[in-house]
């Protein structure tokens, strides 16, 4: 199941919440509509919604932003699925708001014991989140390791430029470093790594080929030339 960046444009404006979510669990459970209506009841109190009976009956505009995630997130749980997909699913709330929600999913990836796949921008809600990272440049993903090993010896160009630019305590009043250029287009990408025209340790032969993954530690892998040459 999949929650979206965006509950308002993921419900259709013109059912309510509650009907949608019902829809689903008939669909897919082959059961009545009252069994799954007390289903979808259930799923909007374990998503920590109040008045649960009654926001089942609204339309996606009359609630809030946390509201209609909450509801979005008891939608893709309708089914019990073994993996959950979050696509950016906190982008567009507020920085309180957007906690509550990272701290229901801990909790309901717990309870369900599912799996999560966490897309995001934010590093720090990617720390947050995960027991793995895998970061993605022009839709490649360049590093994957443990949380913690990416964190302390981040290896990719990519990633380090990602650490260096992030806010940190003992970074505060100080000037934040910026990865040069732009990201290449999509439609047009190079036969090596995307990354090399914006890359400080780019050579001639980064633009050749695009590099295999080479073990740096344990379940720690880096696509990168530099890497592979075992230069620091």
């Amino acid at each position: 199941s999949m929650i979206f960046q965006d509950a308002m444009t993921a419900f259709d404006p013109v059912f309510t919440v509650g009907t949608q979510i019902i829809e689903s669990i008939v669909r897919h459970d082959h059961c009545g509509r009252k069994t799954a209506a007390a289903r979808a009841l259930e799923l909007m109190e374990m998503v920590a919604i109040p008045s649960a009976r009654s926001r089942l009956s609204n339309f996606p505009h009359e609630m809030s932003g946390g509201m209609r995630q909450r509801a979005m997130i008891a939608l893709a749980l309708a089914c019990r699925p073994k993996v959950l997909l979050a696509d950016e699913p906190t982008t567009a709330l507020d920085v309180t708001v957007q906690m509550q929600i990272l701290l229901l999913l801990r909790r309901l990836q717990s309870e369900f014991k599912m799996a999560m796949v966490f897309v995001t921008h934010n590093v720090g809600v990617a720390v947050e989140m995960s027991d793995n990272i895998g970061v993605m440049y022009a839709g490649r993903i360049v590093e994957k390791a443990p949380t913690v090993s990416l964190m302390e010896d981040g290896r990719h160009p990519y990633t380090m430029g990602l650490l260096a630019s992030t806010v940190r305590k003992r970074q505060h009043g100080g000037q934040l470093e910026a990865i040069p250029g732009a990201p290449p287009d999509l439609t047009k990408l190079p036969l090596g790594c995307a990354f090399s025209p914006r890359c400080r340790f780019s050579d001639v032969a980064c633009v050749r080929s695009y590099p295999a993954g080479s073990a740096v530690g344990i379940a720690h892998t880096v696509n990168c030339i530099r890497v592979a040459n075992k230069v620091r």
